[in-house]
C-alpha cells in the first residue's frame, strides 16, 4: 500500500498553535526511542484528508511507517492535552481536538 501523503511546507506552529514546540519537543523524544535518532529538522506529512504529521527528516516510510509515525503523534497528542490543558486556549483545545479526529480517520480509513 502506498503511504497516501505528501511532504509539505507546513509550520508546526500553524498547526498546533503555541502548544508546537511542546508537541515537538515530546515527539522528538518518542523518536530518539523509536528509531535511536537525535531530530535535527522536521519535515510535514500531509495526508488526504488534511491531517499533518511531523516527521524527523531523517526518516521516510522505509524506516517509519506512516501509520506509526501517526501514532507516534496521536499518543504526543495526549500527553500534552494532559499536562497542557490548563493553558490551552479555545483555539489550541479545537487545533488540538481537530488532529486527533484526523488522526483517527487516517487509520481509520487505511489511508497509512
Amino acid at each position: 500500500m502506498e503511504a497516501g501523503f505528501v511532504v509539505a511546507p507546513v509550520v508546526a506552529g500553524f498547526v498546533y498553535g503555541k502548544l508546537a514546540p511542546a508537541i515537538l519537543e515530546d515527539l522528538s523524544r518518542s523518536y530518539e526511542a523509536e528509531a535511536g535518532i537525535q531530530v535535527r529538522h522536521w519535515a510535514m506529512w500531509v495526508f488526504s484528508n488534511g491531517s499533518s504529521v511531523p516527521v524527523p527528516t531523517q526518516l521516510d516510510p522505509s524506516n517509519i511507517p506512516a501509520v506509526r509515525a501517526c501514532l507516534l503523534l496521536k499518543r504526543t497528542l495526549q500527553k500534552v492535552i494532559k499536562v497542557e490543558m490548563r493553558n490551552m486556549s479555545e483555539a489550541d483545545r479545537f487545533n488540538i481536538s481537530n488532529a486527533l479526529s484526523q488522526l483517527d480517520e487516517v487509520n481509520t480509513i487505511g489511508i497509512a
